[in-house]
């Protein structure tokens, strides 16, 4: 998204940003358990940590460093069990 005033990109909104991230975590706690969407909800959150209004609330900035590092573990481990279960399917 452009703003056509000063042609430079445009953040995407701190709470829409969150809301999204939310949805994508609800998602996976509903039996969506895939790498994709885990990666996806990494990605959510780097986008959230760069976001120059969250400096105004470390707390905040504190909460998605953690929670990004929850998410890259769990996107490790379920590329690894799928790893191992396209490995065991080859074996069979």
């Amino acid at each position: 998204m452009l703003d056509k005033r000063i042609n430079v990109p445009m953040q995407p909104e701190l709470s829409q940003l969150h809301a999204t991230t939310c949805l994508l975590m609800t998602q996976f706690i509903n039996g969506r358990h895939c790498p994709k969407l885990a990666h996806l909800i990494v990605q959510q959150l780097s986008s959230l940590l760069t976001h120059p209004e969250l400096e105004q609330f470390p707390d905040s900035r504190n909460m998605y460093q953690q929670l990004l590092e929850h998410w890259q573990k769990i996107t490790v481990l379920l590329l690894e069990q799928q790893a191992v279960g396209q490995r065991q399917s080859q074996y069979h």
